[in-house]
């Protein structure tokens, strides 16, 4: 007779009537003696392993410098104009950030300079007001996700103002000589008016009752759209008024709830729409404004050649009477930038499809970021606006689109190429490759892959120092592109969510076989570099095959997912991982809990777990407990370490500090790879300065 006993799924943990075996809880409590002493230790390991490597963290950091000494002057941002004047966020040469502005009538000026300070910056979100005269920036400090506005005056002799009840990341619009924001926390928001002229602020009365997280929107004619999402829900309306600041704003409300908003324009007499099946909607807003509101109006979309993605945002240019919408699509990694007249998309029924050539656009295989419309002299919309165009190898291009003009230099080539995986479901799986510039494009090279996988956050190739240096020095980099990301729509990301997240740790590991089986890169070549999000797929994939990287660099993850929702940002995402307190979604998180897979006696390779003290949104216990968790299990030779760091938080390290970390990050990467050490004094191959057409 058979065995009628139920099994126990080896894929989920032993649990006991108190749950999932949890041997260094008692790591969570950071304040007590137990774990103060367990962090010494680890500093004590972290110490004596960079004494061994001195030698080859001194070769990257002298590499790194002259990376960033070569990338000074790189914008973060797109540029934008206001005013007539026009506003630059710039990379420093020791790391930090500058935000100045050029006048026609005014020479130009530093307006904020993050270089220098006691306490660590960074300028998390900055936006003039339609004159130039004033910039509302949120700065956070050690790594605390600050609240706070600084209102900082473009005119020399004013004084700058803060607005200390903004909440952190702010909704900002400017409105008529007022400045709308956000106050309160980070998920429950009061909405209030500064006005710039006496400095009086008041609270704007919302069309919600109870606490509700605020986006916003200003146009022309004093055309205010706002958007609601109740706290603690994925509930989202959306909101028009027209609105002089003087009285109690009439709310209207607009019927996008089967729309799935990926982009909005706010223009001076229509509102554009797209939604997430790639269509495009318009709204009357001077009807919508006087409580007329029909169902949005279909849009012929844009011919646009060869990218028919999702469309990710929206720019309106030209005049009131013949205006061109700007449209950038994206397909996975791919975007495309085009400009069509909206009469034409206006008489074209929404389901013709256009058979017409497409005109003059701009595509490319990575992160292209849209900035701002102009605004003129007098503060009205003008016909431009400027798009940021990241290259992992050779840093970032600017280029001013007009309607007359959309598309960037012709010339441009770009570094990558794509390669596919097939996870153990059959699912295909797209990564990006970025070949380093000394080597044959299908050479063995020492490859450094990167994931993120979840909260539809696209994985995009970008510039950054760490990458910048690996491919100077003859690395290759990989970008995963797993399910749960937001590269392939809302269904790539819908597969990665809740039990899904498994299928996403399954993606990386796929990925990493194929490199090697593609001949992308040899054994014992592999390394791997991941934070947040990304760090809990790396982490489990690091547990679930133990032999596939050599080394691994995780920043910041989650690892105990039975407990993600005890402390941080975690009670606001269940929604992506599951619910813990239900028995289903726990299995679910116990079947690839990084924590919870930790097996005696596997031989783990080199990992380094980074955490910061300021951490709000993970708590930085999750990789001490992994850390302590694989310490103790191992078998094998290789280190398992943590670099803490009290003053920063989920967003990493600035200056010298970043400069250090990436440099013992590169060391233990580079050295279990094979990639070697960068010859001191000898030339590299640095990020130039961004590049400007306009």
């Amino acid at each position: 007779m058979a065995d009628s006993t139920p099994k126990a799924d080896p894929a989920i943990p032993e649990m006991d009537v108190s749950g999932p075996r949890d041997p260094f809880r008692w790591l969570e409590d950071r304040d007590s003696p137990h774990t103060r002493s367990w962090l010494a230790v680890q500093q004590t390991l972290l110490d004596r392993h960079a004494r061994r490597e001195q030698e080859s963290e001194a070769a990257w950091r002298h590499f790194l410098a002259e990376i960033e000494t070569s990338a000074a002057g790189r914008l973060l941002a797109p540029p934008v104009e206001a005013g007539g004047a026009l506003f630059r966020h710039e990379l420093t040469q020791d790391g930090g950030e500058l935000l100045s502005f050029s006048g026609i009538d005014s020479p130009s000026r530093v307006l904020l300079n993050t270089s220098g300070h006691a306490s660590v910056s960074r300028l998390v979100g900055w936006q003039p007001d339609p004159t130039g005269h004033v910039v509302a920036a949120q700065l956070h400090h050690d790594g605390h996700e600050n609240g706070g506005l600084h209102l900082i005056p473009v005119g020399q002799g004013e004084e700058p103002r803060q607005l200390s009840d903004a909440s952190p990341h702010p909704a900002v619009a400017f409105l008529d000589g007022l400045l709308l924001y956000s106050s309160g926390t980070r998920t429950e928001h009061a909405l209030r008016a500064h006005h710039l002229g006496d400095g009086s602020t008041r609270t704007v009365e919302l069309p919600v009752a109870g606490p509700a997280r605020l986006a916003l929107h200003a146009g022309a004619e004093e055309h205010l759209l706002l958007r609601t999402r109740a706290s603690g829900t994925s509930s989202v309306r959306w909101w028009c008024t027209r609105w002089s600041g003087r009285c109690t704003p009439d709310w209207q409300p607009l019927p996008f709830e089967d729309l799935h908003v990926t982009a909005i324009a706010l223009g001076t007499d229509q509102l554009y729409v797209a939604g997430h099946h790639r269509d495009l909607f318009a709204v009357d807003l001077s009807r919508a404004a006087r409580g007329d509101v029909a169902r949005p109006i279909p849009l012929a979309s844009p011919a646009d050649s060869d990218i028919t993605g999702d469309i990710r945002a929206l720019r309106i240019l030209g005049s009131r009477t013949d205006p061109h919408l700007a449209v950038l699509r994206q397909s996975g990694t791919v975007r495309r930038l085009d400009i069509r007249r909206v009469a034409e998309a206006a008489d074209v029924p929404a389901d013709t499809e256009a058979d017409e050539a497409p005109g003059p656009g701009f595509t490319w295989p990575a992160r292209l970021r849209l900035g701002p419309i102009s605004y003129d002299r007098d503060g009205t919309p003008g016909d431009s606006f400027w798009f940021l165009a990241d290259d992992p190898q050779y840093g970032a291009l600017s280029h001013r689109v007009t309607a007359r003009a959309p598309g960037g230099p012709a010339s441009r080539q770009s570094t990558l190429r794509m390669l596919t995986a097939t996870s153990p479901d059959g699912t295909t799986v797209p990564i990006t490759i970025c070949d380093p510039p000394t080597r044959p494009r299908h050479e063995l090279a020492p490859t450094l892959v990167t994931v993120y996988g979840g909260f539809g956050v696209p994985l995009e190739p970008s510039w950054d120092p760490i990458f910048a240096a690996w491919l100077a020095a003859g690395g290759r980099i990989a970008w995963v592109h797993a399910r749960g990301g937001g590269e392939f729509g809302s269904d790539w990301a819908a597969a990665g969510r809740g039990p899904g997240k498994s299928d996403t740790v399954d993606d990386l590991c796929a990925a990493a076989r194929t490199l090697q089986a593609e001949g992308e890169t040899g054994p014992g070549q592999l390394a791997a570099l991941a934070a947040s999000n990304g760090g809990l797929v790396l982490s489990a994939a690091l547990v679930r095959a133990p032999s596939l990287f050599s080394a691994v660099a995780c920043a910041a993850p989650l690892t105990d997912m039975a407990r993600y929702h005890e402390g941080g940002l975690g009670k606001l995402w269940r929604e992506e991982y599951g619910d813990p307190t239900g028995p289903q979604a726990l299995r679910a998180l116990l079947k690839y809990s990084p924590y919870h897979h930790v097996r005696d006696g596997d031989a783990y390779p080199a990992a380094l777990f980074i955490t910061g003290g300021n951490d709000a949104r993970v708590r930085p216990w999750h990789a001490w407990k992994l850390c302590a968790a694989l310490q103790e299990a191992t078998c094998g030779e290789m280190p398992i370490l943590l670099d803490h760091q009290e003053n920063t938080g989920h967003y990493g390290r600035a200056g010298g500090d970043a400069r250090s970390l990436s440099a013992r990050v590169l060391a233990l990467l580079a050295t279990r790879t094979g990639l070697g050490t960068p010859p001191v004094g000898q030339p590299s191959v640095p990020a130039p300065p961004t590049r400007s057409a306009t």
